[in-house]
């Protein structure tokens, strides 16, 4: 396993874990709020699907809300590309059997700015601007109005 190296990414310096050539590529950002309509969730979950099915992908998130979650489930049994951007530090990161497969073959990369040991508003904050700035296309499934996702990300497409 790869040890968690430092990278400078756009002026940004990141702890990353994994294949960092993944930045080079042309990446589809994912974010959704934790409450999510049901049409919403469906609608999601197909096109989740199709992404894990096509290895041209590179899909970043937090993968945080359960939407999130769902999609990188999906992704790690595909073959889609994985940039995962939690909201904390990295270096006590536990990698499960299916993240160790993915990192392995190449294509994940787990990427943080944080020191913090654990997420907070202002992490999870900043990590949603993080990956939309790292996103050159970013869905968004559902923004619940006036919430953080609402805010946070000015540049945005519908689900």
């Amino acid at each position: 396993m790869n040890p968690v190296q430092n990278v400078t990414y756009k002026g940004q310096s990141l702890a990353s874990l994994g294949n960092v050539a993944l930045l080079d590529r042309s990446k589809t950002g994912l974010l959704c709020s934790r409450q999510c309509p049901a049409d919403c969730i469906l609608t999601a979950h197909t096109r989740f699907k199709r992404w894990a099915a096509d290895p041209s992908l590179a899909i970043v998130s937090g993968f945080h809300s359960p939407v999130e979650q769902e999609c990188l489930r999906l992704l790690l049994q595909g073959r889609a590309s994985i940039i995962h951007c939690p909201a904390r530090e990295i270096a006590t990161c536990r990698i499960s059997k299916p993240w160790r497969s993915a990192l392995d073959a190449g294509r994940m990369l787990i990427l943080s700015p944080f020191a913090e040991k654990r997420a907070t508003l202002n992490t999870i904050h900043r990590r949603n601007r993080l990956v939309a700035e790292l996103s050159d296309t970013l869905i968004i499934p559902h923004a619940t109005p006036g919430g953080r996702l609402d805010r946070d990300c000015p540049k945005r497409a519908g689900g």
